[in-house]
């Protein structure tokens, strides 16, 4: 599954709030949140210091993370206009235009020379083709005419923010789309020709942009991991869980669907399976999305006074050469009957082009369970005070885009946010994981593969996998 988190509307907002500036460390912030501290990774000094890392450099350390962050929440962004701008039939009627597909078209172009030069920074000789021409025309149009659609009220802001010169809109928007077409050229091609494919790819998820993508299918994972949490204990209840990286469905680098407006599948799709499988009740539950985009936490903020209707739709498709499996199915078609308006079951509608669909209509009890926190999950952590630790910390789709010493960072912050036997839900595979989190007393328990669909003539199925880590009791560890 694609790696998911982030936005920027803010961004410029967002810079100027840490840029240059050092954070006093250990007192919690403004905004609810607490500064890591050197103290903090004790557990893992080691690895740190074999890393570069001192008690001396880590804060202005921390401080330039903070940075790269917010630069790169403002390149998430402006990723997903670019897939928006390639795809979307919102603002104009001509064909769509696959990335990938415009991306190699792009580069095989290029003489072997530029191509070299291209795929190592330089845009000179890069041209951009007539079709994207047309279609990036077409929305500099459309970002001046009123327009109710959601998708194109944000990116029009987006734009206007961030070429704030009508004049330069243009060729603004030709750089970004030259520096989007070099990382899925390395991603989808040149990475696949590499000696070991997955992590070339995870290389480049490290320091690209950080994206806000999520699809209902990351539910899936979720209630399968929840199902083992309920098998491991069947008498454990959940009161307190945090999401990292919610993340909202704006803009995917493939396969945009603009059926429904922007939404944040996953705060519901977990309190769904905690509440339908008797983990949760509404009565006491309360679930974080803490997301380091603004637009993420104010659109959650928005769900949370304004319950929305769902319109669900799976990512995948049924084809000739695609099945979506039985379980997946059979997920997707009880999907939502905890979370919906009493008396107002989610309705099933016909598939469209393969996917399958149903519209859920959150309850209020569901929305008054929502919270939402900005956090940046490697530099900070939630300033708790006064409230109780999480029973369940999830973050699926977003460790890929941390580097090992990030990794170390943001497992030292969610150890610190999670109850003594409370659970961290994951699908980060990374080998160091499982020494990082034994070190801070969160010791591996459970695995599972949960396969999505299975595609004709390929070596394995669209599967993902589901690990769950259990914090020990400070005076066992």
């Amino acid at each position: 599954m694609r790696p998911q988190i982030l936005s920027v509307l803010a961004a410029c907002v967002l810079a100027g709030a840490v840029g240059g500036q050092t954070r006093p460390t250990g007192a919690p912030e403004p905004n609810g949140v607490t500064p890591i501290t050197w103290a903090d990774t004790a557990p893992l000094h080691g690895q740190l210091q074999a890393a570069g890392l001192t008690a001396a450099s880590f804060a202005s350390h921390v401080n330039r993370l903070r940075e790269a962050h917010a630069t790169r929440v403002r390149l998430g962004d402006l990723d997903h206009l670019v897939f928006y701008l390639l795809q979307s039939s919102g603002f104009t009627p001509l064909p769509p235009i696959e990335p990938a597909l415009s991306a190699k078209a792009l580069v095989d172009a290029l003489g072997a020379p530029e191509r070299e030069a291209f795929l190592r920074g330089r845009d000179g000789d890069a041209r951009i083709s007539a079709a994207v021409r047309a279609r990036t025309s077409a929305l500099l149009t459309a970002l001046d005419q009123p327009r109710l659609d959601p998708r194109l009220l944000y990116f029009s802001e987006l734009v206007k923010t961030t070429f704030p010169d009508a004049k330069t809109r243009d060729s603004g928007l030709d750089r970004e789309y030259l520096r989007v077409m070099r990382f899925v050229y390395e991603k989808e091609f040149v990475a696949q020709r590499s000696p070991r494919p997955g992590d070339a790819v995870a290389d480049l998820y490290r320091t690209r942009g950080l994206s806000t993508d999520t699809a209902v299918e990351a539910g899936f994972l979720v209630s399968f991991g929840v199902g083992i949490l309920k098998a491991l204990d069947p008498e454990r209840r959940v009161r307190r869980g945090l999401i990292i990286g919610p993340g909202l469905d704006l803009a995917p680098r493939t396969g945009l669907l603009e059926a429904g407006p922007p939404e944040s599948y996953q705060p519901w799709a977990v309190m769904d399976a905690l509440v339908s499988q008797g983990l949760a009740r509404f009565n006491d539950l309360k679930v974080v999305g803490a997301d380091i985009n603004p637009r993420v936490v104010s659109h959650l903020r928005r769900a949370h006074d304004t319950p929305p209707v769902l319109s669900l739709m799976t990512e995948i498709r049924d084809s000739e050469t695609v099945a979506l499996s039985p379980e997946y199915r059979e997920y997707f078609a009880g999907l939502g009957r905890a979370i919906a308006t009493v008396g107002a079951p989610p309705a099933a509608r016909s598939p469209l082009n393969g996917h399958l669909r149903r519209t859920v209509r959150v309850g209020p009890a569901a929305a008054a369970a929502l919270d939402a926190r900005a956090l940046d999950i490697v530099t900070e952590r939630l300033d708790l005070s006064g409230e109780a630790l999480f029973d369940l910390v999830i973050a699926t789709n977003i460790l890929p885009y941390f580097d090992d010493g990030e990794l170390m960072l943001a497992l030292t912050n969610i150890a610190a946010m999670l109850a003594p036997g409370g659970v961290f839900l994951h699908n980060e595979a990374r080998p160091s994981m499982s020494g990082i989190t034994a070190a801070l007393g969160l010791p591996f328990e459970q695995s599972r593969h949960v396969v999505i669909a299975t595609v004709r003539g390929a070596p394995a199925p669209l599967f993902d996998s589901v690990f769950l880590h259990r914090k020990v009791n400070s005076e066992r560890q």
